[in-house]
């Protein structure tokens, strides 16, 4: 019995040894439970999870160098029509454009900023906008915790850009010239002479005074007065240089004044007021002073004038009409102008470049803006602001592109940095591939 027991018991060994040694056959592995080899089995299991996963880690940095692609292609489409809108904006501040041609120019620059709007809201992968908002998007490139790499994704449209509300073609200062050539605007140029302030009418060229009274032109002596022939008579210059003449002149005294001898008819006074004859033209005239002591008025029998050689004649002598020539030429200045367009008042600096509008009492500036027709329009600088002509448009541009070129240099090396990870993921893969089978694998030999 003991012989057969020992039989039996060796039997059952080999039958087992057999049964070990087919599975390994069939199945090619060393360890097939954890039986064969606990430790072995445990190491195994590991290097399978790392396999597994840096395997699905090489296919994540594949979709993240996607993301990147389809974000930098989006990135190129705004880069083309940022290049048309500078190329645009150079064509725009060339002197020689219409005002319909600077339209037409603004038109398409802005389709092209809508385009950027639309590329940036609607470029997506895998449903995630990627150019829609600032984002962190983790690509997760390892088997492990933190094993990420980072993709900065960032919110590019018009706004972001500094292009909201870009405008060649916007509201400008308003001039004074604007005014008279786009509105057809009334009113008059004003100028100080020798601190007496006149008027031009900017229609007629006529020149008043602020009162109201019409300027001319002595025709003896080039002065600006109101009236309109050299008549001496009344206040003036002649009658305080004949009363000057004539002070303290006893009764038939003789003296001679402007070329004529006068004679004293009524005793003059201290201030020289009185009463003097002289022959004019053949004419007796007399001539009577009063009011020598403020401001001399002269009254006379016959009507005297001055000629061109400053004689006097009873022969009538006119004076012209004044005009800016001739205001000129006394030395003016220019202090403003006051411009009526539609019934509304405006202000215009000397310089005829701030218009403000005086009515509406807080001396609002006023600028140049068109209407969807394209008609021109004034509007105030409080509506102006989001109407006006972008400030140095080139540089803003620039910025703008200098913004793109960024993002895409960024998305450029991030790439780069997958594709590293990538071979570096496949190197790792086949490592512990090797590894796993030395442990696990079954030897044929």
């Amino acid at each position: 019995n003991s012989l057969s027991l020992l039989t039996q018991n060796n039997l059952n060994k080999s039958q087992s040894s057999l049964s070990s040694a087919i599975e390994r056959l069939s199945s090619g592995l060393r360890i097939n439970s954890a039986k064969d080899d606990a430790a072995g089995q445990a190491i195994a299991n590991r290097f399978t999870a790392n396999i597994k996963g840096l395997t699905q880690a090489s296919r994540n940095a594949n979709d993240g160098i996607s993301v990147a692609q389809t974000t930098e292609g989006a990135l190129n489409e705004i880069n083309n029509n940022l290049q048309r809108v500078r190329e645009l904006t150079v064509q725009a501040t060339n002197g020689t454009n219409s005002d319909s041609d600077l339209s037409s120019i603004q038109a398409e620059i802005t389709q092209r900023l809508e385009d950027i709007d639309r590329v940036s809201e609607q470029t997506q992968f895998n449903g995630v906008k990627v150019l829609a908002e600032n984002n962190e998007m983790k690509i997760q490139v390892g088997a492990n915790d933190g094993e990420t790499i980072t993709i900065n994704l960032a919110k590019i449209d018009a706004k972001t850009l500094g292009l909201d509300g870009f405008n060649i073609d916007g509201a400008q200062k308003a001039t004074g010239s604007d005014l008279i050539s786009k509105f057809k605007a009334t009113g008059t140029d004003n100028y100080d002479v020798g601190g007496d302030a006149y008027t031009v009418n900017v229609d007629s060229g006529a020149v008043k005074d602020t009162t109201g009274n019409d300027i001319f032109v002595s025709a003896a002596d080039g002065s600006l007065t109101t009236k309109s022939d050299t008549n001496i008579a009344g206040t003036g210059i002649d009658a305080t240089a004949l009363a000057a003449a004539a002070k303290n002149k006893a009764q038939n005294d003789k003296f001679t004044f402007n070329g004529v001898e006068f004679t004293t008819t009524t005793a003059a006074d201290g201030n020289g007021n009185g009463v003097y004859s002289a022959e004019i033209d053949g004419k007796s005239v007399t001539f009577t002073v009063t009011d020598a002591d403020k401001k001399a008025s002269l009254i006379t029998s016959e009507t005297v004038y001055k000629n061109s050689a400053g004689l006097y004649t009873t022969t009538k002598v006119d004076n012209k009409a004044a005009t800016l020539s001739d205001l000129d030429l006394n030395a003016a200045k220019k202090t403003g102008s006051t411009l009526v367009v539609n019934g509304a008042t405006y202000d215009v600096s000397a310089d005829g470049k701030t218009i403000t509008e005086t009515a509406s009492g807080n001396n609002k500036v006023m600028y140049l803006s068109k209407s969807e027709g394209g008609s021109p329009i004034l509007v105030n600088e409080d509506a102006a602001k989001s109407l006006q002509s972008t400030t140095n448009p080139l540089e803003t541009i620039d910025k703008a592109l200098a913004k793109v070129d960024n993002l895409r240099s960024d998305l450029g090396a991030v790439q780069n940095r997958f594709d590293s990870a990538i071979t570096n993921l496949g190197n790792t893969v086949n490592n512990l591939s090797s590894a796993r089978s030395r442990i696990e694998d079954a030897d044929y030999a």
